[in-house]
């Protein structure tokens, strides 16, 4: 799946960004003035990372049911764990890996492309409020919603976040750095 990904659906959504990028490029040009290229990689990837989270959690299994015959919704936190011999361990492994690493570059971009994320509570809350709005429209769709996939997508935007943190940390003074923000 992951090479999948890659090789077809990432570079579709790279054009799909772009174009929906570039407008809001030329608004932002008369709003903020002239801003550095690093700039405009930054929001543009972010736009990016929200249309690969759009694919990752619900488009990639087809059909979409609406309404579904099924709805699936578990609240019980942690299942995954006395779930285990249920999916086996590689498996159960595999989607913890997975959902903790699709959010991480989400919490690393917000907090630099806006200003107001740039505390650790703020993206966590965005963070939370896009996976939560995921669930839900899984839930509607015929898939599951599960409180560990937010758990864990929560996880990861905080991780992502961290990682901001510690490059802040290493490069505020750096040129390069500055003109991202």
């Amino acid at each position: 799946m992951l090479i999948y990904f890659v090789i077809f659906v990432l570079p579709v959504i790279a054009v799909l960004s772009a174009l929906l990028y570039l407008p809001l490029w030329a608004v932002r040009r008369r709003q903020l003035g002239k801003r550095s290229l690093l700039y405009h990689l930054v929001h543009y990837a972010l736009l990016g990372c929200i249309f690969s989270l759009i694919y990752l959690t619900i488009l990639w299994i087809f059909p979409i049911q609406f309404p579904p015959d099924h709805y699936f919704l578990n609240l019980r936190p942690f299942s995954w764990v006395h779930e285990t011999y249920l999916m086996g361990m590689e498996k159960m492994l595999e989607q913890l890996f997975l959902n903790i690493a699709m959010f991480i570059p989400y919490g690393l971009l917000l907090p630099l492309a806006m200003l107001k994320l740039r505390h650790w509570y703020r993206t966590g809350l965005a963070v939370l409020g896009t996976t939560v709005s995921i669930e839900i429209v899984q839930y509607f769709i015929g898939r599951s919603a599960d409180i560990d996939d937010v758990i864990m997508n929560l996880t990861g935007g905080l991780l992502g976040f961290a990682l901001f943190t510690l490059l802040r940390r290493l490069f505020h003074k750096q040129n390069w750095w500055k003109a991202m923000l």
